[in-house]
Formats: structure tokens, sequence, C-alpha cells
């Protein structure tokens, strides 16, 4: 009896093996084309994974440093985030809008094992370029990235004041006139090719121009060798300086650069003389390329001073045609435009009531407001620093933008224009109130035409 068993068994497992090789054969056939199909996908997604994973391994040489900052009234704190070698160390360094080291910011901070870093820094008053820079003081690191930085590669490789030397690093901007917190993403550049020209003697220069209430911004594309040191003061139409509208900046590896330059008020006919004097460059790239003394300059740009040849590009600054009193801001952000009059210039401390010499700023301020077509939409808004009770500062504020406004619509002709009046206290500051300085820039009355 268990031989007969022991037989039926065997018959049943040999059964059962041939139907699942015949459904294993049918399930090929059907298969079999989508599996082919699927092979170039799937190769495809595997060097896409390799290469995320290789751009991401710590120690390769096409370096990443990304991450975000924190900007508090206190303190500002860094998470970072690299594929370094662990153990390497980054440097932080900045510098204010002014062009002085923030002793703030100096400090080193040391890269974790799964590539992280942080550092945490007081507060300050003033608005700063931050830089974090790949520490390259370790024998470790010397031997794996070069003794000057020769071996890496990426868009976070920058030429150095000296030839063959190159540092590797990230940057970003903290704009203390900005209501904090907030929070600044660290990010990683995406250069254009370098155009065919670079470094060649006969250099151009293109230019675009926009601006917020706070800043102009000159954008622009050039053959310059990188680092090369570029800027110039903001000027009117007379000629003379504009007092402390100037900025300075270095050519991107990719020829392109943003030069930043801060101003209070425009008037027509200003205009921004961009340069580059070889005499005030040390870099010896940019000396190689040019001479010492812009020997090797070209093209229509080139201007001469004596024994110096420099370039200058003239960008013209577009401006409302109005005409504001000489203590009273005029700002544009696109079609936006603010007229900005500072409280003293308006009202005594701590009143509501007009002086008599405010009456002629007004008056100045009409004739440009009637320039305007009629239901143009202007607001009206008062503003306090951070002193004293909220709630009394909200009031003190819209009683100074309706007195404002009680003046314009009584000595002008501008009924016609659609008006909102407002005030906000305390509460939109346009600079910080840790100082007198921003406190005072805090406290003002603006009339905002077209508004956003």
């Amino acid at each position: 009896m268990r031989k007969i068993l022991l037989a039926i068994m065997v018959v049943l497992l040999i059964s059962g093996c041939t139907n699942e090789e015949d459904a294993a054969s049918e399930s090929k056939e059907e298969k079999g084309n989508t599996t082919e199909e699927a092979k170039g996908t799937n190769k495809e997604a595997e060097k896409e994974v390799e290469a995320a994973n290789t751009s991401t391994e710590l120690g390769d040489l096409e370096v990443q440093l990304s991450g975000e900052a924190i900007v508090e009234e206190d303190k500002i704190t860094i998470e970072g985030e690299s594929n370094l070698l662990p153990g390497s160390r980054i440097y932080s360094g900045g510098l204010t809008d002014g062009g002085f080291a923030s002793s703030n910011f100096i400090d080193t901070a040391e890269v974790q094992e799964d590539g992280s870093f942080s550092f945490e820094f007081s507060g300050i008053s003033q608005s700063t370029t931050v830089d974090l820079e790949l520490y390259n003081n370790s024998d470790e690191s010397k031997a794996h990235y070069g003794e000057n930085l020769e071996k890496v590669t990426g868009p976070q490789v920058y030429v150095t004041e000296k030839h063959g030397e190159f540092e590797v690093r990230a940057e970003f901007y903290i704009d203390v006139d900005k209501p904090m917190p907030y929070a600044i993403p660290i990010e990683i550049p995406e250069w254009q090719e370098k155009p065919a020209d670079y470094g060649e003697p006969e250099v151009r220069m293109e230019v675009e121009m926009d601006s917020d209430h706070e800043y102009l911004y000159f954008h622009g594309k050039t053959n310059l060798v990188e680092g090369t040191w570029i800027g110039g003061n903001l000027r009117k139409a007379s000629g003379i300086i504009d007092a402390f509208s100037y900025g300075f900046t270095r050519i991107n590896p990719d020829g392109t650069f943003v030069l930043q330059v801060p101003y209070y008020k425009l008037q027509e006919g200003m205009y921004m003389p961009i340069r580059f004097e070889p005499q005030n460059n040390t870099w010896e790239d940019t000396l190689t390329a040019y001479g010492e003394h812009g020997e090797k300059l070209k093209g229509d740009l080139v201007k001469e001073e004596g024994e110096n040849r420099y370039l200058e590009l003239i960008v013209p600054v577009d401006a409302p045609n109005f005409d504001p009193p000489e203590d009273v801001g005029l700002t544009m952000d696109d079609e936006e435009v603010k007229i900005q009059m500072p409280d003293d210039l308006l009202f005594d401390f701590d009143e509501s009531t007009l002086k008599e010499e405010a009456k002629a700023t007004l008056d100045d301020v009409i004739k440009d407001l009637q320039k305007l077509d009629d239901n143009t939409k202007i607001q009206i808004n008062g503003h306090t620093d951070n002193v004293g009770e909220a709630d009394y500062n909200l009031k003190l504020s819209k009683e100074r933008a309706d007195a404002v406004w009680a003046y314009l619509k009584e000595n002008g002709e501008v009924s016609g224009l659609d008006v909102e009046i407002e005030g906000y206290g305390d509460t939109k500051p346009i600079a910080s109130n840790k100082d007198e300085e921003g406190q005072e820039r805090n406290r003002r009355v603006e009339i905002v035409i077209n508004p956003k």
C-alpha cells in the first residue's frame, strides 16, 4: 500500500513541475516584448541613480555646498549640506555693503560624517554678504583636493588673486531691512558656457537694469576674465556723485555679473558709469590679460587718463518725471513709485499736526501728483519705529497719514486720484530698529503710486 501511495505522489510531482514549466514558458512568451522594452528604461534609470550617487558621494571632486540660513533679530543660523570629506573644515566670513569685513562671521565648522555642517552667529545691524569656503588647511585635504584646490571641479570653484590657486565657496546675502525671521536658501549656481571671446583684449559689456525700493541692480554680460573687479558711483545728471550710492563686484566664471547699488532718490538724467580700471585690480590673471595700466585694452569702451587706460560703460537710469524736494526719497519697483518723507520733515516729535515748514515740502509733492492721470491709484501710508506701545504707534501713524492727505486735498488738484490712507505703526520697517539711524528711516510717511 505504501508503495502505491509513493508512486502516486511521484506522478503528481512530475505533473506539477511540467505544468509550472509550461506556465512559465507561456508567461515568458507573453511578457518577452515588455521585458525588452523595459530594459532600456531601467538602464536609463540606473544611470540617473548612479549619476546622483556619484555627485553626492562624500569626497567627490565635483564639490557641492548648499543649505539654508535662518535670519532672526538676535542670531543667524546655518544648516549646511555638502559632499566634502568628513573632517574637512568650512571657513566663514562676511563683507558689509560698505565694503568692510564683518567680525560677526569669522568662524570655522567641521564637516560631519554625513557631509553636514552648521554655524550660529550673533545678530547684525548691517546688510552683509556671507561666504562659506572650503578651508584647505590639512594634509588630508590637500592630498585629496590639491595643494591649491586645483583638482576640484564644479560651479563652486573660483579663481583667486594668484594664478593657479582656487577657492571653493558658497555665498548668500543677508538684508537686515527685511522683516525677520526669514530663511535664505544657499544654492549651487548654474553658470552658462564661457563666451567664445572670453579674455580677449577687445572687451564688450551688455547691461540691463532693474530696481526695487532699496537697490538698483545692473545685470551684465561681458568677456572680461573671471575675478575682474568692476563698479562705480551713481551720478546725477550734472555728473556729481550721488552720496553713498556705489557698488562693486567681480566677474563670474561665465562672464556674467550683478552689480547692486543702494539709492535713496531717483532723479531724471541719472546714470551709472560701470568701470574696469586695471590699475585698481591686483589679480594676476586680470593684469596678464589687460596689462597693469590697461595697455592691452581695445574697443569702444576704452578711455585714457594719463598713462592709464580703463573701460567705462554709461548706463542711463530710468526715473519718473518727478522732482521731489531735497530730503524726500523717490524709489521704484517696476511701475510702483514711492515718495518717502521722513517724519521730522513734517511733524514735531510725537505730534500729528503738520509743521509750518512742512507745507513747502508738500507743495512740491503736489506738483508731481498733479502730473498723474485721473483714477491713478495711490496710497498714503504712515509708519513709525518700534519705540513705544504698538497700539499708540499705530494710531499716531494713521493720524499723520490723514494729516498729509488733508493738506494735499485742500491745496492741490488731486481729487481725481484713487486714494487709500493707512497707518501701519511699526509693522513695516524699511531698516533695522536696532540703531538710531534705522529708527529714523522707519519713521516716515509714504505716498505710493501704482501700488502692487
